[in-house]
């Protein structure tokens, strides 16, 4: 009988917080810096010490994925000792880093999602996610989410097996005053700052991927990821000081 009396009431207190939440109010923008990613021609930067830089337009697939109002900036990076990827052929093709830079609009829920979803929709396979602390080259000391997988490519002859290759990623999502390698923490920070502060923050998200040759056994794989890694982190260092206002972002 008390419960009978108890669930009205609760039911009721529930109800009532919708006319005490804090409104909607302006859009706290992300700490990334306009001088230098040309957010109105969707172009990275161009200019990272002695990488050759160019941008990729979106495709429409991926831009329809998104909202509309939602900028999504692609750049593809490549240096003189990266090595190149084999075919299954044994033929050599150009290899290079892929940056992805998604900033969200005002419908955050389809600006921005967990990577590892949209990698597993492409097709990744044996993905370990893990947090890493990571260092620039200014120094500023960050946490990042470190992305392992397999994608196999498309046989070039009908009747093939796909041909495996290995991926790194490295990604971190930057809001107008916090920097974190988790989905989950950005959504937290969201909820803190709407319940507490009446404050919305738009985020930007920010990917570098890799793809390298699988070894023909564990430690020859071993060797060519460090490979790969050694090259993404030399890009991520510098990119993200030249990306992020830092004087934004508390110690």
């Amino acid at each position: 009988m008390k419960r009978f009396y108890l669930t009205p009431f609760v039911l009721a207190l529930v109800l009532g917080m919708i006319f005490v939440l804090p409104r909607r109010g302006e859009v706290a923008l992300t700490s990334l810096s306009h001088r230098a990613i040309d957010m109105e021609n969707k172009i990275p930067p161009l200019h990272i010490g002695d990488w050759m830089a160019q941008a990729v337009p979106p495709s429409k697939k991926e831009v329809d994925t998104l909202h509309k109002d939602t900028n999504f900036i692609k750049g593809v990076y490549s240096a003189y000792d990266i090595p190149p990827l084999l075919g299954a052929s044994g033929q050599p093709f150009h290899s290079h880093i892929n940056l992805s830079i998604v900033i969200s609009g005002f419908d955050i829920n389809n600006s921005i999602h967990r990577p590892e979803r949209c990698l597993r929709a492409q097709g990744h396979l044996n993905m370990l996610s893990l947090p890493e602390t990571f260092t620039t080259h200014a120094g500023r000391s960050m946490k990042v989410q470190r992305l392992t997988s397999i994608f196999p490519l498309a046989p070039e002859n009908e009747g093939d097996d796909p041909f495996p290759i290995g991926f790194i990623s490295y990604y971190y999502f930057v809001g107008h005053k916090h920097l974190t390698h988790d989905h989950w923490s950005r959504t937290l920070i969201d909820m803190k700052d709407r319940l507490l502060y009446g404050a919305d923050q738009q985020w930007s998200f920010v990917m570098l991927s890799m793809p390298y040759n699988l070894g023909k056994n564990p430690a020859e794989t071993a060797q060519r990821q460090q490979q790969a890694d050694k090259k993404i982190r030399q890009l991520l260092g510098e990119l993200t000081d030249q990306i992020v206002n830092w004087e934004e972002i508390p110690k």
